[in-house]
């Protein structure tokens, strides 16, 4: 078999890596290396001189490991066995997703949800040697495939903890992540790149473009009922008092039974009627109330405040803040 005088890539679109099928190479061949493309010699596994683009002639005075390969006592064309390896350092670009849902806890509310997320990364080989060893090893090519799935665990890996982290910084429930996928892909990117680098890879680009929640979970529920109490409490204010004493008072008229239960009811919706009439007068006349009013108005706010922060449904700090509001608004 006459040896190789010209050695070049041939590998199918879509490899990152590709390995010359032939190792029957002789001195004062030509080497030849694409832009964007690294190719490194192998010697009995052991990576040796890595070369650029271009066409690169095979002798001792520009490849000094052949001194160590080949015996060249008249300088001639000599024979010698070897390796070479191409590896592609252009802009790749991968998709991401979870393939079930992740358990990541809300800080805030201790509760744990399940989500779902995804989104897409460009990566690129910086070092070509630490890639073709960690990753490729003794295999003939390497697909951008077997990159995606290479990678794609170890981003699922830190999803949890930068996702929580997210949360934590927000000071808003898990639930509102959607908000803040910018924040979360800054802090995706910064917590896989340690990883990557093991193996000679740089993460250019990392992007979270959705986060998604089981609608049906009950802790996902706890979390959305919570907020929507609280919302009530800053639009309402005094009325949102009043509001669930209403609620209350029509639980415990359709748990009565038979002929006193409607007349409960019957109660309760003629007493519901005239609460509600008084809160929308005292809305319309809110500018002329007295002190008194506004004083039992904070009081009843207060109270429920209070009631809010033993139950863990806000924290100290949430209390303290809105308890000076309404102090404030005497």
């Amino acid at each position: 078999m006459a040896l190789i005088d010209v050695i070049k890539y041939e590998g199918k679109p879509g490899e990152i890596v590709w390995k010359f099928p032939r190792n029957d190479i002789s001195t004062f061949g030509q080497l030849v290396v694409n832009e964007s493309q690294e190719a490194i010699f192998f010697k009995e596994g052991k990576a040796l001189d890595i070369f650029g683009p271009g066409t690169h002639t095979l002798k001792t005075g520009n490849v000094p490991i052949l001194e160590n390969l080949v015996n060249l006592p008249f300088g001639g064309q000599t024979p010698f066995t070897a390796e070479v390896v191409y590896v592609n350092k252009a802009l790749i670009q991968l998709k991401w997703g979870t393939p079930a849902p992740i358990q990541v806890e809300d800080p805030k509310y201790t509760i744990t949800l399940g989500v779902r997320a995804n989104g897409a990364y460009n990566i690129k080989i910086v070092d070509s040697k630490a890639f073709a060893v960690g990753v490729v090893g003794a295999r003939g090519a390497y697909s951008q495939d077997e990159v995606d799935s290479f990678l794609r665990p170890m981003i699922i890996t830190r999803l949890s903890d930068f996702l929580a982290e997210v949360v934590l910084k927000s000071g808003e429930p898990i639930t509102r992540l959607n908000q803040h996928l910018e924040e979360a892909s800054s802090a995706g990117k910064t917590k896989i790149q340690p990883d990557f680098s093991k193996y000679g890879i740089e993460v250019l680009d990392f992007f979270v473009q959705s986060i998604n929640f089981d609608q049906n979970d009950p802790n996902f529920q706890k979390i959305q009922k919570v907020l929507t109490e609280k919302f009530e409490i800053d639009a309402l204010g005094g009325m949102y008092q009043q509001k669930r004493m209403l609620d209350i008072g029509e639980a415990a008229a359709k748990n009565e039974g038979g002929n006193a239960g409607q007349g409960m009811s019957a109660g309760m919706g003629l007493g519901m009627g005239m609460n509600m009439g008084n809160m929308m007068a005292g809305m319309m006349g809110q500018n002329n109330a007295g002190g008194n009013s506004n004083q039992n108005d904070a009081t009843a706010r207060l109270t429920k405040l209070k009631s809010m922060l033993d139950q863990g449904l806000i924290s100290q700090e949430e209390f303290d803040a809105k308890k000076k509001d309404i102090l404030n608004s005497i």
